[in-house]
């Protein structure tokens, strides 16, 4: 997936939950868990300075860090907007991933607290419910059915929700039910308009095929080769 994050050239980066997949730009990194894997997809790395904490409550002076990254993290805080106030303590600007609603309903994801969506520039979590009808089905899908990680890849923010924040403009809003319009067909056709030009579809149907024909080890070194966090 392409992450749409500018972090400064100078200044301290900061990654909270960075697990198995650090991102390179990070120069510190901030886990709760080192040796549980429950609620990442590996053992964690630790090739640079790691802090374990509590990221409801960061060991860190006001400011200290120009950018935070995190990646597939809110969907897990037990108070979400507690946690969105130590990154605007903690941090200048930085960025923020998350699976969508749609992503959480398709995904096997049982751990996960919370749905996450992006109305305007406010994220909007509400309660994740228990169930689980698909199980691990799309989880294979889109790691061996090139079609599917085709599709998924072509409406990227129908998947995963991003916002980069800076200063004060992070909002983080708590909802009993979700915000998403299924039942207003002009907001549905909206959201499953084509994000793509036929060309840039053709280009990712190729890399698509390709990716999906490499073996998960292979796609790892090719990350730390290239300096990315997906491949």
């Amino acid at each position: 997936m392409q992450q749409k994050f500018n972090p400064p050239a100078t200044g301290l980066v900061l990654e909270i939950g960075s697990g198995d997949n650090p991102n390179p730009r990070s120069n510190i990194l901030v886990d709760r868990f080192i040796t549980d894997n429950t609620e990442r997809g590996g053992n964690i790395v630790i090739d640079r300075p790691l802090v374990v904490a509590d990221a409801h409550h960061l060991p860190f002076k006001a400011q200290v860090f120009a950018y935070t990254i995190c990646s597939h993290i809110l969907e897990h805080m037990d108070d979400p907007q507690q946690f969105g106030r130590e990154l605007t303590r903690v941090s200048e600007a930085g960025y923020i991933q998350s699976p969508s609603e749609i992503a959480e309903r398709l995904f096997h994801w049982s751990f996960h607290r919370w749905y996450v969506n992006l109305v305007g520039d406010t994220l909007v979590l509400h309660p994740r419910e228990p169930q689980e009808p698909f199980g691990e089905l799309f989880d294979y899908m889109y790691e061996y059915n090139p079609a599917y990680y085709f599709f998924q890849r072509s409406m990227p923010d129908l998947f995963w929700i991003e916002r980069e924040w800076h200063g004060n403009d992070l909002k983080i809003d708590v909802r009993d039910e979700s915000p998403l319009p299924l039942n207003d067909p002009q907001a549905l056709q909206a959201l499953v308009k084509p994000r793509m030009s036929p060309l840039q579809l053709v280009l990712l149907f190729v890399s698509s095929m390709l990716a999906r024909l490499v073996r998960a080890d292979t796609r790892q070194r090719l990350k730390k080769l290239l300096g990315r966090s997906y491949v």
